[in-house]
């Protein structure tokens, strides 16, 4: 990752939807390593995904109260923040939910922006996730300053498609997915762009709402 004062890891689907939906009821995430169960004693492990447990699910996590401290592992975007931690930037949850909130409070902070879009990770193999890409350019829509080439490109394709966000996420492949495995609800949930005001920031390796 590149040195910049601060970071946003984009994760739509579905870790960085699942944090504001969880800072949303006032709990705090641990971003935790996948398959890292090392968390203390007072965290409560989120589940893989489940539709009736707290877990990686977005729409599972409505039901947090404001006393839990929830550890959140996932394969990109929490192994994402806890890898950005050690570059000393102020590290930001963003997704399409929580676009313009996260772009102010990081404009806030000063300094160059660096946007990082998680794509998937599964077997030890890496693809691109245009879900993420929309995360990342509708940030960047709402950023002030000079853009590098890429964030330009991220900005633009968001904004051609951005009457059709829903669609998009729901046929792109990870949205295909995540319905097939019946979760089309939680998709749902993480194209309702700039519904929350939440900048999930990450101090002390906890993240909490902005």
């Amino acid at each position: 990752m590149a040195d910049h004062p601060v970071l946003v890891v984009v994760d739509v689907l579905s870790f960085s939807t699942a944090v504001d939906v969880a800072t949303g009821t006032g709990a705090r995430v641990m971003p935790l390593r996948w398959q890292d169960e090392s968390a203390p004693g007072d965290v409560v492990l989120a589940r893989p995904r489940s539709l009736d447990e707290w877990s990686l699910s977005p729409s599972s996590l409505r039901t947090l109260t404001p006393d839990v401290l929830l550890g959140l592992p996932s394969p990109n975007g929490a192994t994402l923040c806890a890898e950005a931690v050690a570059t000393g930037a102020t590290v930001f949850a963003g997704c399409l939910r929580n676009a313009g909130a996260v772009a102010r409070a990081a404009a806030q902070v000063g300094g160059p922006v660096g946007i990082v879009a998680a794509g998937e990770r599964r077997d030890g193999q890496l693809r691109p996730a245009i879900e993420d890409q929309l995360g990342a350019g509708a940030i960047i829509s709402a950023l002030p300053g000079r853009r590098s080439p890429e964030a330009e490109l991220a900005a633009a394709a968001f904004q051609a498609v951005s009457g059709e966000i829903g669609a998009m996420l729901a046929d792109c492949e990870s949205g295909r997915e995540l319905a097939e495995w019946g979760f089309a609800h939680d998709v749902s949930l993480a194209a309702e762009v700039d519904c929350s005001g939440r900048a999930p920031v990450l101090r002390d390796g906890i993240l909490t709402a902005g």
